[in-house]
């Protein structure tokens, strides 16, 4: 590929491609991935890029030039920078239109072969080249002996058939070479090899290969899973052009959290972040306690985990395999107890929550939540505990201390939560901010977590701003309504996207005088002006929710409501929320379909999903 590709490409064609009805349902991670997969082409002026009645090879995304398209010898329309070819010809199979490159183009082309695979991932992969092979290896620094990595692979193979219902091979080095495979009472199934052995037995299928201390042969692409010290850089891992999965090996007993905010800037619309780092996972658990050995072939219920273990072990399997679930959450004050019972009900459905991101008071919710989804626990007490807050009026007099300073907010959370880090949640918890010193949206990764919440709701010219010098922070529901751009970028593959701002009713008042006079008159009163000014900010915040969650691949919209900005700040009113939220049918079959796609998502096969992610 000539360039990389811009935000605003990646956002418009994403959107391109899920217009085509083979790719509707597919998730917006391997979409992304297929994106950075395409083939650029570079046609001259004249020359053809395909022809009336001939089957349709691709799709054709045009980055520049200009194209024109002809049928029956008429010129149709021309094709210009941003626009796509193919889409709707895809499910036809032949061209309707001959089209030929009017000028020098640079395009990008995506096989029809790669997009029917994507649509319709098949059971096991036929052919060794495309068998999902997945290497483990520990980054210098980190004291993990040999011994507790390969109990790691052991124990992450036996989730994902578990979890998942996946054929797995782990593949280990040993002194004799088995031809075949053979399965243990775990439903692993087991090989080992010497050196130069060929890592699959012959005609046998999988939908995963765990290898572990075994050279991969040539030919075949393993995704690298590195493990990682708290801190550890990110920088030069893996293989070049083999997919890497960063993933920070956690203890329960030694915290160590940055006492400073750190956050990344979203790209630019015309932009690319080029030093952007693979998206990762944590594995928060206590691997020194572990009594299971490698080789032990028992079910994973005989096994007697802890919660917290198997709970980490699920957010590591999922994370390899592509099944991660992300949650982007919009600001709105009290209409944000909205996310607590989505939050609730998604806990009683069983629908796993990978990654979390929010503003304002999306940011507050996810808080709660994340901060107490720790170690097996679902997050629901956190939950509680924020409405308890709302309800004896602790969250209204944090917000009225907020005019002067919102330490206040930062005190009620840490006061709730203690002293967290964002990056020792093993929820991928990403709240996002402004900084008017730069103009930009800011994803906030690490410190506080109590800061990062403040720093997310600093609603600009009511409340006060968050300042951590050169940085002034202020409401990220200003440049991020509904994050969805964040969880594609750290690796989600499955989006759920809910704006529960409502869109105000605003209702004019009449003339107090007939005729033209009392229209003048009426234009010119104040309190109609400041009303008008209201309105429109409750309308624009609505309106640039609606256009970034419709990059999920499910979105909820909570509509319209009365006075919805006024309304937003009845914290005490948290019950009245709940009950709508409750009677809401339009978000419960969102829900619902939330599930069906993730179990759709748990029972697929070979995946390959998330942004440069294994």
């Amino acid at each position: 590929m000539a360039s990389p590709l811009t935000v605003d490409e990646r956002r418009r064609w994403l959107y391109t491609l899920k217009q085509a009805p083979a790719l509707r349902h597919t998730r917006a991670s391997v979409l992304l991935r297929l994106l950075e997969r395409a083939r650029p082409v570079e046609p001259q002026p004249g020359e053809g890029i395909c022809r009336e009645g001939e089957p349709v090879e691709g799709i054709y995304l045009l980055r520049s030039g200009e194209w024109r398209v002809m049928a029956g010898g008429t010129v149709l329309l021309h094709l210009r920078s941003g626009m796509s070819l193919g889409v709707e010809a895809l499910a036809r199979g032949t061209w309707p239109v001959t089209v030929t490159a009017g000028s020098a183009s640079h395009a990008l082309f995506l096989p029809r072969a790669e997009l029917e695979a994507v649509a319709a991932v098949p059971r096991h992969a036929g052919a060794a080249g495309r068998v999902d092979v997945v290497t483990f290896r520990a980054q210098d620094g980190l004291e993990l002996p040999p011994r507790v990595l390969s109990l790691l692979v052991e124990l992450v193979a036996k989730v994902m058939v578990h979890d998942f219902g996946d054929r797995v091979l782990l593949v280990r080095p040993g002194p004799k070479r088995m031809e075949g495979a053979v399965r243990g009472a775990d439903g692993v199934f087991r090989r080992t090899v010497g050196p130069r052995a060929a890592l699959l037995p012959e005609g046998e299928d999988f939908d995963c290969v765990l290898v572990d201390g075994v050279p991969v042969p040539d030919g075949l692409t393993p995704r690298e899973v590195w493990l990682l010290p708290p801190g550890g850089a990110v920088d030069g891992l893996g293989t070049p052009g083999a997919p890497v999965l960063p993933t920070v090996l956690l203890s329960p007993w030694r915290p160590q959290g940055s006492p400073t905010l750190c956050g990344r800037s979203l790209p630019d619309e015309d932009g690319w972040d080029e030093h952007a780092p693979p998206p990762g996972c944590r594995l928060r658990l206590d691997w020194e306690r572990l009594v299971v050995r490698p080789g032990d072939s028992r079910p994973l219920a005989a096994l007697g985990l802890d919660a917290g273990t198997r709970d980490a072990l699920s957010r590591w399997a999922r994370a390899i395999t592509g099944r991660r679930v992300g949650l982007a959450l919009s600001g709105g004050g009290v209409w944000g107890f909205y996310h607590v019972h989505l939050l609730r009900r998604l806990a009683a459905l069983d629908v796993p929550v990978d990654f979390l991101s929010g503003a304002s008071m999306g940011s507050l919710v996810g808080a709660y939540y994340c901060g107490t989804a720790r170690d097996g626990r679902e997050g629901l007490d956190g939950l509680r505990r924020l409405q308890h807050r709302a309800r004896g009026g602790h969250l209204s007099a944090a917000a009225l201390s907020s005019v002067v300073t919102t330490q206040a907010m930062e005190w009620l959370v840490r006061g709730d939560l203690g002293d967290l880090a964002l990056e020792e949640l093993p929820m991928g918890f990403l709240p996002v901010t402004t900084d008017l010193t730069t103009g930009r949206c800011v994803v906030l990764e690490k410190g506080p977590l109590a800061l990062a919440v403040r720093a997310s709701g600093s609603a600009p010219g009511v409340w006060a701003p968050t300042l951590q010098p050169p940085a002034r922070y202020v409401d990220g529901a200003f440049t991020s309504m509904v994050p969805v751009d964040v969880l594609l970028n750290a690796g989600a593959d499955l989006v759920f996207s809910s704006n529960i701002f409502p869109m105000g009713q605003h209702h004019a008042t009449r003339p107090l005088l007939p005729g033209a006079v009392g229209l003048f008159l009426s234009a010119l009163n104040p309190v109609a002006r400041a009303k008008d000014l209201l309105a429109s900010g409750v309308l624009l915040l609505h309106r640039n929710g609606d256009l970034e969650s419709a990059r999920g691949d499910l979105r909820y919209d909570v509509g319209t409501r009365d006075h919805p900005l006024l309304g937003s700040m009845r914290f005490t009113h948290v019950d009245e929320v709940l009950d709508e939220a409750a009677r809401d049918m339009a978000l419960e079959q969102k829900l619902l379909e939330l599930k069906q796609a993730w179990e759709s998502l748990r029972g697929r096969r070979n995946p390959s999903g998330g942004r440069r992610a294994a």
